[in-house]
């Protein structure tokens, strides 16, 4: 039995070697393309638009809303959504983020953003403070994060690409059931200390040009300092930069200003009816 060679001619031994080549090439490139997109990401996060974000995060904000938090009392609600949406008004919000605010239960003292402008408040926030100002200011901090994309920064380089190639595939956003990866509480790790700073100082601002002056820009921060002393703080005080420098910084901007810390508004008289509830 003659064995059967195959005698490969001068084209095809062409095409093979530009298949290869291509190959070769191509991999380098998508190699290049991911070492580009990890090192270039907090840059490209503006290049998403808020439309993108919002239908990637959607089905997972769905899924906590329906399966891990409990909602709070609607009166709160209401208020926080009406507070929330004036103290925006007075904020350099881009017409294309939606910002949705949502009231919920639990005992820690927080409050925190998550992608898609969504803002979370903890019932036991609104407990802890005594005014509208304070609340405001809360907000405004919350919103800066929301305008500046920090959230989308946090999440990481990876949650990035996801996202490029959710938009540009026009496929689903997060599987709801990746919620055990992706975790509450990254929409809770730290930012950095100039995003904190950056987000005190338009908070500051939206606060000033809401009631005229400063007064309850600091009253979260001090309250909690004299709550918790030399304990662990809670997770709206565990950030960078440390909570004294951040009251120094608030004040510092408001002296310089020439603004000064007025009589707060207490809230009206059905949210704190609804805050005396058990």
């Amino acid at each position: 039995m003659n064995d059967y060679v195959h005698e490969v001619s001068a084209e095809e031994s062409e095409r093979i070697q530009r298949f290869v080549r291509n190959v070769a090439i191509g991999t380098v490139l998508f190699v290049l393309i991911i070492i580009l997109a990890i090192v270039m990401a907090p840059q490209w996060v503006k290049l998403i638009s808020h439309q993108a974000e919002r239908d990637f995060v959607e089905p997972y904000v769905g899924w906590v809303n329906d399966n891990l938090l409990d909602t709070s009392d609607p009166v709160l609600q209401a208020y926080v959504e009406r507070l929330g949406a004036e103290v925006a008004e007075s904020m350099s919000v881009p017409p294309d983020l939606e910002l949705k605010f949502y009231v919920i239960e639990g005992d820690t003292i927080n409050a925190f953003t998550t992608l898609g402008g969504h803002i979370f408040v903890l019932d036991s926030l609104m407990y802890e403070l005594e005014d509208e100002n304070s609340l405001a200011m809360v907000l405004g901090h919350e919103v800066a994060h929301a305008v500046n994309r920090d959230p989308l920064s946090m999440m990481g380089r990876g949650i990035l690409l996801q996202i490029m190639i959710t938009s540009l595939s026009g496929n689903g956003g997060i599987d709801p059931s990746t919620t055990s990866e992706l975790g509450f509480d990254i929409m809770l790790n730290a930012y950095s200390r100039d995003q904190e700073e950056d987000a005190d100082r338009l908070a500051l601002l939206a606060l000033e040009k809401r009631y005229g002056h400063a007064g309850g820009s600091t009253d979260l921060f001090e309250t909690l300092q004299e709550n918790y002393g030399g304990v662990e703080p809670p997770e709206i005080l565990s950030s960078h930069p440390d909570t004294d420098d951040r009251i120094a910084m608030i004040r510092e901007m408001a002296k310089e200003k020439g603004w000064g810390f007025e009589a707060t508004n207490p809230y009206p008289d059905e949210v704190r009816e609804a805050l005396k509830q058990p």
